[in-house]
C-alpha cells in the first residue's frame, strides 16, 4: 500500500528533475546573453566566462529546486501530513523558475539600457516614493513589459505540462537521476572554485577575468583578502577608496558675512539632463538670448551623471561621496540655511518629485512643505507650463520688502522626452518610446528629435518666466541661474542617456550655464567650470566673507580650477583638459582606474599607468578632500581639494 501512495510521487519527481533541467539550460543561454558586452581577448578568458555562467545556472537553478525539497522535507519531519503531490510541487518549481527567469530578464533588459545589473540603485529606484515615474515609462513600454511577463510565464508553464504528458505517455525521463546528481555536484563544486578565484583575482588585481565575469547577473563577488594575507600570498592588487561615509562635520550654518543693504533675489532654473549643445539660438532662441545679456559659461560641467550628485554639487559645492552621509543625516546646504537667515521667501517647484533623488532629506532639509510644490501627474510638460505658471503667481503675490528665492526643476526633457505639439521643430521624431522595443542603432535620431523638442518647449516657459520678470522690472535686483542637471547621451559614445557610472563622458556632464547678477557686465567665459563653485559664487555675491574652501570644495566661478570632479553612485571621476581618470568609491565594485583622453577614448594599458602615475597626487588630493567634512577628520580644515601635482602638459 505505501508503494502504491508514493507511485505517482515517483512520476512527479522524474518530471520536475526534466523540468530543472530545461530550466538550467534556458538559464544558462540567458546568462550568455550577457557575452557580447564582456571584455574577453583571450581563449582562457572565454572558457572562464562560460564555466562561470554554467555554474551560476545552476546555482538560480537550486531556487525552484530548493522551494521543492524544502516542502518535502517539511513532510518527513512533521508528523501526519500527506506526502506533497504534484498539485503542490508543480505550482512551487513554476513559481521559483518563472522568478528566476523573469529576474535574468529583467536585469539583461537594464544592463543593455544602462549597463549596469539589479542592484542597490534599482531597488531604491523601485522602494522610494517618486522612483519609479522618474523612469518616464511610457503606455508602449508598460505594455511591452507586460506581453513579455506574460510569454514567460505561458512558456515556462507548457514547458512543465508538455513534460508532464511525455512522461505520462512514454514513462520514461531523458535524464537519469545519477547524471544529473553528479552535473548539479560538478557544477557547484566549479562554483565554489570559481568564487575562490573571483577572490584570488581581487587580491592580485586580474582585471581581465574581474571585467569579463562583471558580466554575470547576480554574482556573489566573493572577496578574501585577509584569509590569502593569513597565507602569505602577496596583495598586488591597488588599493581601495571606500570613502562614501562617515560623521558629517559640515560649518553650513553661521558663515561670515557683512550685511547688504538690500539682498537680491534669486531663482534657481533647472533643466532635466539637459546638455550644453541645447543652448542655440535656434533650440533655445529665449536663452540664448538672455545668455547674450548675462554671464555665459562655455565649458561648464556637472558634478555628475545623475540628478541627485549634480543638484548635490550645486548646492552643497562638495564632491559626490558625500551625498549618502549628508542624506542619511539629513544635513542641510549652507546656501538654503542663508537664504532661509535672511528671511527669504520661497518657493520651490518640481515636475518629479522631492522624494525621488530625495531632495527633502539633501538640497531642502528642514524646508517646510507649504514652501514645496511637486507635480506628478500628468505629461511631464504640462506640469512644467503649470509649475511656471505658480511660480509667476508667486513672485506676483510676493511681499516685495522681503527677498524672495524660486527654484524650478523641468523634467520635459527626460526621456521620454514630452513636448506639445507647437513645441515641435524637428518633425522627424520617434512617436513614442518603447524602452524594451527600440533599436538604439536604427532610430536614435528620431529619439535625439524628441529631446530637441522637448528643450524647445523648456525654452518657451523660460521664456515666459524671464518676460514676467522683465516687464516688472524685476531684473534690477534678481539673480536668474539657468543650468542643466546633468547632460543625455545619444550613441555618441556608445550609450543612450546618462548615469553610466564606471564612465562620464562629456555628453552626459557637460550642461550650459547662464548667470544673470545685476549690475554684471555681459560676458562669455571661455575657462572650465563646474556645478561645485555655483554655491560660493551666490554666497559670495549675497555677501559671504568667509573663503569658499571653507565649506566647499571649490573656488567661485571666476577663478579657474586645475581639475574638476564628478561622481555617481558608486564611481568618481577626476578630469582635466587632457584625461579623465574614474575609480569605484564605495567598496561595491572592485577597485581599478579606468582612464580615458580628452575625447573619452579608452587609453591603453602602458599609457594608462603612465597617466595614472602623473596623476596620482591629484588622485590622493581628490580622496582627502572627499573626508575633509567627516567628523573623524574634522580637525584638517585646511582645504585641500585644489592641490595640482601635474604640469598641464601631461
Amino acid at each position: 500500500m505505501p508503494a502504491q501512495h508514493h507511485r505517482p510521487d515517483t512520476m512527479t519527481a522524474t518530471v520536475l528533475r526534466s523540468y530543472f533541467v530545461v530550466l538550467f539550460l534556458a538559464v544558462f543561454a540567458m546568462i550568455s546573453l550577457f557575452w557580447g558586452f564582456a571584455d574577453t581577448d583571450s581563449a582562457i578568458l572565454k572558457l572562464l566566462l562560460i564555466a562561470a555562467s554554467a555554474s551560476h545556472a545552476a546555482l538560480y537553478t537550486l531556487i525552484p529546486v530548493g522551494l521543492t525539497w524544502a516542502v518535502q522535507r517539511i513532510n518527513t519531519l512533521v508528523p501526519g501530513l500527506r506526502y506533497p503531490t504534484a498539485r503542490i510541487l508543480y505550482p512551487l518549481a513554476y513559481l521559483g523558475g518563472s522568478l528566476v527567469l523573469i529576474a535574468l530578464y529583467a536585469d539583461y533588459r537594464v544592463y543593455t539600457l544602462y549597463d549596469y545589473h539589479l542592484n542597490g540603485f534599482v531597488w531604491n529606484l523601485v522602494s522610494t516614493r517618486g522612483g519609479i515615474d522618474a523612469l518616464g515609462a511610457t503606455h508602449s513600454t508598460i505594455l511591452t513589459v507586460t506581453l513579455q511577463v506574460a510569454a514567460f510565464l505561458v512558456a515556462n508553464a507548457l514547458t512543465l505540462w508538455g513534460l508532464h504528458h511525455l512522461h505520462h505517455a512514454t514513462g520514461r525521463s531523458a535524464v537519469s537521476a545519477r547524471s544529473v546528481r553528479y552535473a548539479a555536484i560538478t557544477l557547484i563544486i566549479g562554483l565554489c572554485v570559481g568564487e575562490i578565484g573571483h577572490a584570488y583575482s581581487v587580491h592580485t588585481g586580474q582585471e581581465g577575468y574581474l571585467q569579463a565575469s562583471d558580466v554575470i547577473p547576480f554574482r556573489f563577488n566573493t572577496t578574501a583578502s585577509g584569509t590569502f594575507n593569513r597565507l602569505g600570498i602577496e596583495r598586488t592588487a591597488l588599493t581601495e577608496r571606500r570613502i562614501a561615509s562617515g560623521e558629517i562635520a559640515y560649518p553650513g550654518q553661521h558663515l561670515e558675512a557683512k550685511a547688504l543693504d538690500h539682498y537680491p533675489n534669486v531663482i534657481m532654473l533647472v533643466g532635466e539632463s539637459f546638455r550644453w549643445d541645447l543652448l542655440n539660438p535656434e533650440i533655445t532662441p529665449n536663452l540664448w538670448a538672455f545668455s547674450q545679456q548675462a554671464l555665459r559659461f562655455d565649458q561648464h560641467y556637472s558634478g555628475g551623471n545623475r540628478t541627485r550628485m549634480g543638484l548635490f554639487s550645486m548646492f552643497y559645492g562638495l564632491y559626490a561621496p558625500y551625498w549618502y552621509s549628508f542624506e542619511r543625516q539629513r544635513v542641510a546646504p549652507a546656501l538654503m540655511n542663508f537664504l532661509r537667515d535672511k528671511d527669504y521667501q520661497l518657493a520651490l517647484h518640481t515636475s518629479q518629485s522631492f522624494d525621488y533623488p530625495e531632495l527633502r532629506h539633501t538640497v531642502f532639509t528642514d524646508v517646510p512643505e507649504q514652501y514645496m510644490q511637486e507635480l506628478q501627474q500628468g505629461e511631464p510638460w504640462r506640469r512644467d507650463r503649470q509649475n511656471i505658471s505658480d511660480l509667476i503667481d508667486k513672485l506676483d503675490q510676493r511681499d516685495p520688502q522681503r527677498p524672495f528665492y524660486g527654484f524650478m526643476f523641468f523634467e520635459s526633457t527626460h526621456a521620454p522626452y514630452t513636448f506639445p505639439p507647437e513645441a515641435v521643430i524637428r518633425p522627424d521624431f520617434e512617436p513614442e518610446l518603447d524602452y524594451l522595443r527600440m533599436n538604439l542603432q536604427t532610430n536614435i535620431d528620431r529619439i535625439h528629435a524628441r529631446y530637441i523638442n522637448a528643450a524647445h518647449h523648456v525654452d518657451n516657459e523660460v521664456g515666459r518666466l524671464l518676460d514676467y520678470l522683465k516687464q516688472h522690472n524685476m531684473l534690477d535686483n534678481t539673480i536668474v541661474l539657468f543650468t542643466g542637471d546633468h547632460g543625455e547621451e545619444f550613441m555618441e559614445k556608445g550609450h543612450w542617456g546618462h548615469g553610466r557610472d564606471k564612465v562620464f563622458p562629456e555628453e552626459q556632464i557637460r550642461v550650459p550655464l547662464v548667470l544673470w547678477m545685476p549690475g554684471q557686465e555681459a560676458k562669455v567665459i571661455q575657462h572650465r567650470t563646474s556645478h561645485l563653485q555655483i554655491s560660493p559664487t551666490l554666497l559670495t555675491r549675497l555677501g559671504v566673507t568667509q573663503p569658499p574652501l571653507s565649506y566647499s570644495s571649490a573656488t567661485d566661478l571666476f577663478t579657474p580650477m586645475p581639475y574638476f570632479v564628478a561622481g555617481g553612485y558608486d564611481y568618481m571621476a577626476v578630469f582635466d583638459e587632457h584625461y579623465k581618470i574614474t575609480f569605484p568609491f564605495t567598496g561595491s565594485d572592485y577597485f581599478r582606474y579606468l582612464s580615458n583622453n580628452a575625447q573619452d577614448q579608452a587609453l591603453g594599458r602602458e599609457d594608462a599607468r603612465t597617466v595614472i602615475a602623473r596623476y596620482q597626487g591629484t588622485i590622493d588630493a581628490v580622496v582627502e578632500e572627499s573626508q575633509r567634512f567627516l567628523r573623524k577628520r574634522s580637525q584638517q580644515v585646511p582645504p585641500i581639494g585644489l592641490v595640482t601635482t601635474c604640469d598641464p602638459k601631461c
